[in-house]
């Protein structure tokens, strides 16, 4: 295959689509599978453009996960060819389904600024549901990465590990303070189960290739691990929810629009989900807020 700008190589028959979030694309004769589409119509046509100047149709689209940033040119590379869409279970429905995704965040019928594009795609179709293990037919394997997001997978092809989500760059780790994760819980499994793994690279969605990933790994264990001891520690006296959020929040100095408290304050939620779990703190409604405060 001839260089074409914009597609990046990884090794025979790999290639990535760099971008707010990476394009995976994986070669098969004349015909390729994407590993996400990125956020929305722009970039969709810009896989196209790139995919077709390569010489290569389009025949299947994998979706690690339902987040918008990663469906949103699902719909456009549709309406231009006859791909094939696979994504795990639950995440297929959100795909299916976008606004169920601003929904999951709000807890009801979301605002219409929580339906722009970057909390809610536009819906495609999904053809095949897949499960964790090997794909004979596409010569590659499924890999689950749970945590960022209800099912994530990843993919391995040729020995490259796109993983999705799973894992953010120091440079974010540091901006955002508290990582986005549907059950922080699973995500921390999940950064064990990449440092135990073992593949030429890995190919994160918002950062570049990397042969070894172990310090990046560490950087997001070390995140999430403090934001859990800011929680213990703020709640060894019984404390209102709202309130434990905005000690949180403040203590990253983060200036929040309402759409993304709400993904903020869903993130912190599963920390509280996890800490309840193992019986570290609880919870009690008084006064018409809910209080959380350590167990004895």
């Amino acid at each position: 295959m001839c260089p074409v700008r914009g597609l990046k190589k990884i090794v025979e028959d790999v290639y990535y689509i760099p971008g707010r979030t990476n394009v995976g694309v994986i070669v098969r004769d004349d015909w390729c599978i994407l590993v996400d589409t990125g956020l929305d119509e722009d970039q969709g046509r810009r896989i196209v453009n790139i995919v077709r100047d390569a010489g290569l149709k389009i025949k299947y689209i994998f979706n690690t996960h339902s987040h918008a940033d990663h469906i949103g040119g699902n719909s456009i590379i549709l309406d231009r060819s006859e791909a094939i869409v696979i994504a795990p279970s639950i995440e297929s429905y959100f795909i299916e389904n976008p606004v169920l995704e601003p929904i999951f965040l709000y807890g009801s019928y979301p605002p219409e600024s929580l339906r722009e594009k970057f909390f809610m795609a536009k819906p495609s179709k999904v053809d095949k549901v897949v499960s964790e293990g090997v794909d004979g037919e596409l010569d590659l394997s499924y890999v689950a990465l749970l945590g960022h997001s209800f099912n994530m997978y990843g993919l391995v092809a040729n020995d490259v590990f796109f993983i999705g989500d799973a894992l953010f760059p120091e440079n974010l780790v540091e901006k955002f303070g508290v990582l986005y994760h549907f059950n922080v819980r699973e995500a921390v499994k999940t950064l064990y189960k990449l440092k135990e793994a073992s593949h030429k690279y890995y190919v994160p969605c918002h950062f570049e290739p990397a042969s070894d990933i172990g310090k990046v790994i560490e950087v997001n264990l070390e995140s999430i691990k403090k934001v859990r001891k800011l929680i213990e520690e703020h709640t060894v006296s019984k404390i209102p929810m709202e309130e434990l959020f905005s000690i949180i929040l403040s203590e990253f100095k983060l200036e929040l629009s309402p759409q993304m408290y709400f993904l903020y304050s869903s993130a912190l939620k599963s920390y509280i989900s996890w800490l309840v779990d193992e019986r570290i703190i609880d919870g009690r409604f008084e006064d018409g807020r809910l209080y959380l405060f350590r167990v004895e």
